[in-house]
């Protein structure tokens, strides 16, 4: 009877305990979402800088939940002595690798956090690119690395072989290697295309083929060039780094605007210079320095060839201005009575008479 009377007891004393450990994590979770919500916010809000915000929202989550975990380990050992030690066992590791679990995330999104806010805090102040494009990569392999150790603590507490794991690990990583030589060549050239910046996001870029497009993006296995169509360009990166690469947009944003065009061979050189010059002076666009010229290429077999050329500030504008300058132009030929002949061309017939003829007499003495 005494016995009996003990035991209820002590199950009576880990009730309370429980209950103790569970009313303390109710209030425990409570107050930290209050002081990480409420408190330390309003102390936040007088910084200058928006990183301890981002950091101090992204917190609380994962700090509810060690404290449940704390709280839900502890009310399990209360009722220690009515549970087996196997079952107490699994209970342990499973709360262990949700402890890992959680805090591998959090670090995760802290250091993603901070990559981020260093994106658009810091990196957008920077003359380079080079910080905004390696950015989404670190957050990454970050993220992997974590993971990797998070993974690793985990076999540890479980006395798992970790040095065997990373053997094999290993082995597997060059038999990996050796069926994504492709892939893994497309990635180094994607570090040396970041590295070496042939090009940037937004540049206009002309690869050998004769295939011409905007930079749309850079990524570790392949480029993304937008065409004149609208339509996407998939290079792989090793691909561009053995090619020649014409860069329309680096390191000068200026770009040419040139006009070839001919005239009849009674027009006045003069006059026809002074026309496609002022021309291109009137237009909005075309930029004061360089000035503008034009240029008496050669005597062509229909026209005499001009050539005139001017700035514009970008090579988006390129192809509209070339386009509104040529309107322009042929309406003040017209206007100026100066003509754009058609492809000439003089044919003599000859005559299949035979010499000595009257007919062939005449011929001669006709071209002569």
């Amino acid at each position: 009877m005494n016995s009996i009377i003990e035991v209820e007891n002590q199950l009576g004393n880990s009730l309370l305990q429980a209950l103790i450990f569970a009313a303390l994590t109710a209030v425990l979770f409570i107050i930290s979402r209050w002081i990480l919500n409420r408190g330390l916010r309003l102390l936040t809000r007088r910084t200058a800088t928006t990183l301890d915000d981002r950091l101090i929202r992204i917190g609380a989550k994962p700090l509810g939940f060690l404290i449940l975990i704390t709280g839900f380990n502890y009310v399990v050992k209360s009722f220690s002595p009515y549970l087996s030690s196997a079952l107490l066992k699994h209970v342990d590791g499973i709360i262990y690798i949700l402890t890992v679990f959680v805090i591998a995330l959090w670090v995760m999104r802290l250091l993603t956090q901070f990559f981020e806010w260093y994106a658009e805090a810091i990196a957008q102040r920077t003359e380079s690119t080079v910080d905004d494009e390696f950015i989404p990569l670190i957050i990454r392999v970050s993220k992997i690395i974590v993971g990797v150790i998070a993974f690793i603590i985990i076999l540890k507490h479980f006395n798992q072989d970790v040095q065997s794991l990373v053997v094999s690990l290993g082995v597997g990583s060059l038999a990996l290697a050796l069926a994504a030589q492709e892939t893994l060549s497309n990635m180094i050239a994607g570090f040396v295309i970041m590295t070496d910046r042939p090009f940037r996001v937004g540049d206009r870029i002309e690869l050998s083929d004769g295939k011409v497009g905007d930079v749309y993006q850079i990524g570790l296995r392949s480029t993304k060039m937008i065409t004149f169509d609208n339509t996407l360009i998939i290079v792989p990166n090793s691909e561009i780094v053995k090619e020649r690469v014409v860069n329309r947009s680096y390191p000068d944003p200026l770009i040419r605007v040139r006009i070839d065009v001919g005239v009849a061979y009674s027009s006045d050189v003069d006059q026809v210079k002074r026309i496609l010059v002022q021309t291109f002076r009137d237009h909005p666009e075309i930029l004061d320095e360089p000035e503008p010229k034009a240029f008496f290429l050669e005597f062509g077999d229909s026209a005499l060839n001009f050539m005139v050329q001017g700035r514009v500030d970008s090579w988006k504008k390129q192809f509209t201005v070339a386009d509104e300058l040529r309107g322009t132009i042929i309406r003040r030929f017209r206007e100026e009575g100066i003509e754009i002949p058609f492809p000439q061309r003089d044919i003599w017939i000859r005559s299949q008479t035979q010499p000595g003829t009257a007919e062939g007499s005449a011929e001669a003495n006709s071209q002569e």
